[in-house]
């Protein structure tokens, strides 16, 4: 169940969930305010949560809206891309030939004529960033599996810019395109997530246990990634 409401100048989604305990508040990449409640707690119990933080929600928000304008694409040359954890230039080429790789940490994009158009050349990073992430994803899996002496799980990549992965109920991992801007390090615990959910499906006790058992360090991983999603986008 969704719902927008507002409180002073933070407007927010009300999401009500059953197997919700408490009032959350998470501010996304785009400076948009989400809450999650339990479906018995009030409008006005969710409301005094968001006055009591409201100070934080406003500065976070202005600090999401403002990396969002420091990270705006243009798709032109010296445009900066963080991928492997690093960011990367966009070189675009003029050339006898069209074709597109990543050499040197940059991402050069050579063309014959007149130069592509933005999107043409927002849809070929894309591809590179899909094409990386598939190759990178299935090292981790493959590591992860042995180690958790888990059956290899089947994986997507998919174009997703609010999620860095999923994982179905039948089983299946899909991952954001976007995982390819991660370093090893973050990458690995995003892959180690996403598989912990095929031992414990929900964010319990047990599930955060299974975490700090493999990886300690997996919640500055986790704070990390939240803090470049806005960053990663594509």
């Amino acid at each position: 169940m969704k719902s927008i409401g507002k409180v002073q100048a933070v407007t927010y989604t009300l999401f009500r969930q059953r197997n919700c305990k408490n009032v959350t508040i998470r501010v996304l990449s785009d400076g948009s305010v989400r809450v999650s409640a339990p479906l018995s707690v009030s409008i006005r119990s969710v409301e005094r949560v968001i006055e009591k933080n409201y100070g934080k929600l406003v500065a976070t928000v202005a600090k999401q809206q403002e990396l969002g304008r420091l990270y705006a694409q243009t798709w032109e040359n010296g445009d900066q891309f963080l991928f492997w954890g690093k960011l990367c230039p966009l070189s675009l080429i003029p050339s006898i030939e069209d074709s597109a790789d990543y050499e040197n940490d940059t991402f050069k994009i050579r063309f014959i004529g007149d130069k592509p158009e933005k999107e043409e050349i927002r849809k070929i990073i894309k591809e590179m960033y899909r094409s990386y992430a598939q190759a990178r994803i299935g090292v981790h899996v493959f590591r992860w599996s042995e180690i958790l002496s888990l059956p290899l799980p089947p994986f997507k990549v998919r174009d997703s810019r609010k999620r860095w992965g999923s994982c179905s109920a039948k089983g299946t991992l899909s991952f954001s395109l976007r995982a390819a801007a991660l370093d090893e390090g973050d990458l690995s615990y995003l892959v180690l997530h996403e598989m912990a959910h095929l031992v414990h499906f929900d964010h319990g006790k047990k599930f955060h246990a299974f975490l700090s058992e493999n990886m300690p360090d997996w919640k500055a991983r986790q704070k990390h990634m939240f803090s470049i999603q806005r960053q990663s986008e594509l």
